[in-house]
């Protein structure tokens, strides 16, 4: 009796791994966070709910996902910071689990505009800036246009880098292919292996939670990055007025953002230092967290 009710728990379990796994995957990402130091919290900036981590304490570390990603693209990284840092990471205005709002401009004025005012309601008067992707081309502009409030600025393969050279994405977005918006569950992995180069293992019941949000997403996706980089200011035209300290870190098998920009941004901007890291793709937070720690605490040690 004993081994048969055993016996159809663990049925039971499968069955709903299979057919039910958000929760599982809920859990899984709580766990990460706990393992971290971080916790969930949610603030109201104007019109719009913005969740964010915190955890962690000294100097304040804000950390901003890319495009179609989230909060939890840190805590992994952030576990390796040892507790330096008050890190916060928020879901920025369209993603994760902050607020959608079809009637609100996304272009970059009004995502900077809320990032200030959200930095500002949580009573954040210096930090230092770190951004991927996306949220390295917000960070860049926001250092430039509030460079008294940042310490350092870190760029993990960051977009805007006009005069780069052309990219396997650049190159899929001229067809009219754009891969960062997902229709289908074929569409999710294309973009999982556009980012990597060693793709971390997903179980295929947690791969398919993520590509349904993506898919629930992809119409408000498409807007918001109609407005953010239908008319992009090109990261050239402003860095090098902020003089602060920075780290370039890329990944050379980027396929998303060539490595090329990390040069040419290196060139402008007269305090910054490169970190390439080899045999590595876009998200090096999640495909080497440990080592892009490593070199954001090595850049620090110099700050």
């Amino acid at each position: 009796m004993t081994i048969a009710l055993g016996l159809s728990v663990v049925v039971l379990w499968i069955v709903a791994w299979q057919f039910w796994p958000r929760p599982f995957y809920l859990a899984a990402m709580a766990l990460l966070r706990r393992a971290a130091g971080l916790r969930t919290q949610r603030v109201q900036v104007g019109e719009q709910e913005i969740v964010y981590l915190e955890g962690g304490t000294g100097q304040t570390l804000v950390l901003l996902h890319g495009f179609g990603a989230d909060r939890d693209a840190w805590p992994q990284m952030v576990a390796q910071l040892k507790g330096r840092y008050r890190v916060i990471a928020p879901d920025l205005p369209g993603f994760g689990d902050s607020s959608r709002v079809p009637t609100a401009s996304h272009t970059l004025d009004a995502q900077l505009a809320r990032l200030a005012d959200f930095l500002k309601i949580l009573g954040i008067q210096k930090c230092h800036l770190a951004g991927n992707s996306m949220g390295g081309y917000l960070a860049a502009h926001y250092a430039v246009r509030h460079p008294e409030q940042i310490q350092s600025l870190s760029l993990l393969a960051p977009a805007g880098v006009a005069s780069a050279e052309e990219s396997e994405l650049q190159q899929l977005l001229a067809q009219g292919d754009n891969p960062l918006l997902i229709k289908t569950l074929a569409n999710f992995s294309r973009l999982v292996n556009l980012c990597f180069v060693k793709t971390p293992y997903t179980p295929g019941a947690i791969r398919r939670v993520l590509a349904a949000r993506a898919i629930r997403d992809c119409d408000f996706h498409r807007q918001l990055f109609v407005d953010l980089f239908g008319s992009a200011v090109p990261l050239e035209e402003v860095v090098s007025t902020f003089h602060g300290p920075t780290l370039i870190l890329w990944g050379d098998r980027d396929r998303l953002l060539d490595v090329s920009g990390a040069g040419i941004l290196h060139t402008l901007m007269p305090h910054s230092q490169v970190c390439l890291m080899p045999n590595v793709g876009h998200v090096p937070m999640l495909e080497v967290p440990r080592a892009t720690a490593l070199a954001f605490l090595a850049f620090q040690s110099g700050v």
